[in-house]
């Protein structure tokens, strides 16, 4: 097959020897001149290694969802989830494939390997695979005689090599080779189409790529695959050496060699050769030769003005999934000198388990999972020994850095930006806002310039009904001592209390509930009495934490009715600790969901009320709530909110926390069936909180005979320790109801 090239003499192969040491000689004075350099200026990496951040950008087709694909990317390269160290550019042509292909971490990138999405995109068409298939598909994608040119020429290129897979292949073998190069064709074609021939998906593509490098974090290793090398060629051809700093430039599986896309690229550079991009300092192309999309395997000749920057890695079974798809991701990334490539571009500390991450793991994945439009709820540390220095300072100056990032992509400012952004800086250690994938990067390039320490994701919380009753023989307590809370002030942080319910307030008799204060609103919380009217006595919309203060501190007196309707002798209904003086905290909104920020501002306004008066005002706080926990997250019991608990707890006050309701999980058996199991290591966040009493649940009248509730979540903690601390009545418990749950059935 003609690929205007003069022909060679010998099959394309591994860059010789004698050309491989020119390389390296050439790289002798750049590793000195950066050696230097690293000695003048402070250390700023937070690995070893030049190159800090890997982006990926992917091929042609159908893919996983974002964050599947960067891990099994991840896993590939490396061998683990690499967190806040890799990016991917995802440009996939949703209108194209409404669906992401099924897949997990787990899983391989092999590419349009007789994938079903291909074979839609032809159907919709009205085709079928065959022949001429994909001469009429170039037909239908062209909107002029130039670009039907242009495709049926790639067409021809594509269809003239020989099908992947072993050259005497006959009979099926050989037919399912012809219909993987049919469907490999396919998809690079309105790939291609897409790049060259629509402005707005051409635009779309380059813009997945160069967002992620604006958002800082260089030097990068930049590895692109099939059609994600020339997005990357066409972004990085474009930038100076001043404004971004690719150490490695990594080509797999290239169609940059064919020369129908060499000459669209013409149009583009006005030069014969592709132009080495001036801001990489060294590129290294990997071809399998039986790759149809890597047709011409050495780019040697290709590259313009390389001066010794260029090396190139082709051969047969090069690729580990040669024999089911060479053009495969995955097996490009698992080649032994890709990966040598990359270590020795990014040092050997680059993919170490244990680092010092300023973006943490989870949040990390949230970024990759959703669009760069996308708001993500962050928590922003701040670093103690910065604060020292000047604490108003520093604040200040990330807080300027945020609406700055923020006022680029909202075009607000003021008030209005602060209320778009969910801006929250009444927080003593933590800011917490809601900010694009974009702001988050930037912040995390700057991130000791900016006095912080770590980025994390504000965790959503929701209320958890696990509570109490009368099991604990409280009532003899009272009787025998006397017990019933006098003198005792308790936080009920939750969904706020309905102040006015007569559990808790009789005009005249007894009103429990001291103040509250709404810290779902951004700002300092306002503290609220019941002078403030229904703001004060309502603020309770959900009825869940109406329902814990009962259990603490609810009391009242009424006559139970026999069958026939006759009013009996009168009870008494009581809490645990009835004279118990309430203080309730709204973090959870009106659904019962939150943030761990909104919490942390609860729990920053209980030490602030004992640090002003000298004494412990507030002597407890209850938490009936909770959420998942990730231990490649976080260390167990130091995730943000257990931090503050934790200062709380040293202040004197006595922190309850629910265990959780994760005890009971459905399984799905290989025949589809779900069964019933009971999990361990099922305790929430913050319940797995060391310096915290963590309460579970309990059959209501014979805990001995039933044991705990098959709901409730169980310990041990992630680092083995024994939790919870308590069991409780957790099921139909007698409680106090609000408006909203009157028509609710009983927890």
């Amino acid at each position: 097959m003609a690929t205007g090239k003069p022909p060679r003499s010998k099959p394309a192969r591994a860059l010789p020897r004698k050309a491989a040491a020119s390389t390296q000689h050439a790289a002798r004075p750049r590793a000195a001149r950066a050696q230097q350099a690293g000695a003048e200026e402070p250390a700023a990496t937070r690995v070893q290694g030049k190159a800090r951040t890997v982006i990926y950008i992917h091929g042609i087709g159908n893919k996983p969802p974002a964050d599947v694909l960067r891990c099994q990317w991840d896993k590939a390269l490396f061998g683990r989830p690499m967190g806040e160290r890799t990016r991917l550019a995802y440009w996939v042509n949703r209108e194209r494939y409404p669906v992401a292909e099924p897949g997990n971490c787990d899983a391989r990138d092999v590419g349009p390997a007789l994938n079903q999405s291909v074979q839609r995109a032809l159907s919709t068409l009205g085709l079928v695979p065959g022949e001429q298939d994909l001469h009429l598909l170039a037909d239908a994608l062209a909107q002029s005689e130039q670009e039907r040119a242009d495709l049926h020429r790639l067409l021809d290129e594509l269809q003239g090599t020989s099908v992947p897979g072993s050259v005497q292949a006959k009979g099926a073998i050989d037919a399912i080779n012809r219909v993987l190069l049919r469907l490999i064709s396919a998809a690079l074609l309105q790939d291609v189409h897409d790049l060259f021939f629509v402005p707005e998906r051409a635009a779309l593509m380059r813009e997945s790529l160069a967002q992620r490098l604006r958002a800082g974090g260089g030097p990068f290793v930049m590895v692109a695959h099939s059609q994600g090398s020339m997005i990357a060629f066409d972004v990085l051809r474009q930038l100076k050496a001043a404004d971004c700093e690719v150490s490695l430039f990594l080509t797999l599986g290239s169609p940059l060699g064919l020369p129908q896309v060499r000459s669209m690229f013409k149009r583009w550079t006005g030069t014969r050769k592709l132009p080495f991009p001036e801001c990489v300092q060294r590129w290294i192309n990997v071809a399998e030769t039986r790759d149809p999309i890597a047709l011409d395997p050495d780019l040697t000749d290709d590259i313009a003005n390389a001066k010794g920057r260029f090396e190139n890695l082709a051969a047969a079974r090069l690729n580990p999934d040669w024999q089911h798809n060479p053009h495969s991701a995955s097996g490009y990334l698992s080649i032994p000198q890709v990966r040598a490539a990359v270590r020795q571009a990014v040092g050997v500390g680059f993919d170490q388990p244990v680092s010092n991450a300023v973006l943490i793991k989870d949040l990390s994945e949230q970024l990759e999972a959703h669009g760069p439009e996308y708001r993500h709820d962050v928590l922003i540390e701040l670093d103690r020994r910065v604060l020292g220095h000047d604490p108003a300072g520093v604040r200040a100056l990330l807080l300027q850095h945020v609406r700055q990032a923020a006022a680029r992509t909202t075009g607000l400012s003021g008030d209005a930006l602060d209320e778009a952004i969910e801006l929250e800086d009444s927080l003593q250690r933590f800011v917490s806002a809601r900010l694009t994938r974009f702001e988050i990067e930037s912040l995390q390039d700057r991130y000791r310039a900016l006095g912080f320490r770590r980025v994390w994701r504000d965790a959503g919380k929701r209320a958890l009904i696990h509570v109490s009753g009368n099991v604990l023989h409280a009532d003899a307590a009272r009787t025998a001592y006397r017990a019933r809370g006098q003198q005792i002030g308790w936080a009920v942080m939750d969904t706020g209390i309905a102040a006015d319910h007569p559990h808790f307030f009789v005009k005249g008799e007894r009103d429990n509930v001291v103040a509250q204060w709404d810290c779902t609103r951004r700002g300092a919380p306002k503290r609220l009495t019941r002078g403030d009217g229904t703001a004060f006595t309502r603020l309770d919309r959900h009825g869940h934490g109406t329902h814990i203060a009962g259990i603490i501190a609810g009391q009242c007196r009424a006559s139970i009715p026999d069958a026939s309707g006759t009013p009996g002798r009168t009870l008494e209904v009581s809490g645990m600790a009835p004279e118990t003086q309430l203080y309730g905290f709204k973090v959870l909104d009106d659904a019962g969901n939150g943030r761990d920020s909104w919490t942390i501002k609860a729990v920053q306004q209980v030490a602030d009320i004992n640090e002003r008066a000298g004494e412990l005002v507030i002597h407890g706080v209850n938490l009936s709530l909770g959420g998942c926990f990730d231990p490649e997250s976080y260390g167990c019991g130091f995730t943000p909110l257990c931090n503050e608990l934790r200062r709380l707890w040293r202040q004197g006050v006595l922190v309850v926390v629910a265990a959780g309701n994760e005890g009971l999980a459905w399984l799905m058996r290989n025949d589809g069936d779900a069964y019933a199991a009971n999990m361990d290591l099922s305790i929430s966040d913050p319940g797995n909180l060391e310096d915290a009493i963590v309460v579970g649940s309990v059959h209501k009248s014979s805990p001995h005979n039933y044991g705990v509730s098959y709901f409730s979540s169980r310990g041990p903690t992630a680092d083995g320790r024994s939790k919870p601390v308590w069991l409780r009545q957790g099921r139909r418990s007698c409680r106090p109801t609000t408006a909203s749950t009157r028509t609710t059935r009983p927890a």
